[in-house]
C-alpha cells in the first residue's frame, strides 16, 4: 500500500480551496480561509489531484511503500 506524505506551504496558499474539496479527510480550511492539514500521512490518492489542482503549488505530496 502507498502511503502519501502531505506538506503545505501555508505562506504560499491563497485560499482557493480545491484541495479542500477534493481531499476533505486530509486538507482543510482554517478560519482565514487557508490551507491546513487534518493529518500528515494518509493513503489516499486523493491528495495527489489536490496538489496538482493547486494553482500556487503550495501542496507537497511525497509518496512510499508502507513497511
Amino acid at each position: 500500500m502507498t502511503v502519501y506524505r502531505i506538506q503545505i506551504d501555508r505562506s504560499l496558499c491563497s485560499g482557493f480551496g480545491e484541495c479542500a474539496r477534493l481531499a476533505p479527510e486530509v486538507i482543510g480550511l482554517d478560519a482565514g480561509g487557508i490551507a491546513s492539514l487534518r493529518v500528515g500521512e494518509s493513503g489516499d490518492p486523493a491528495v495527489l489531484e489536490a496538489a496538482a489542482a493547486c494553482p500556487m503549488g503550495a501542496i507537497l505530496v511525497e509518496a512510499r511503500e508502507a513497511a
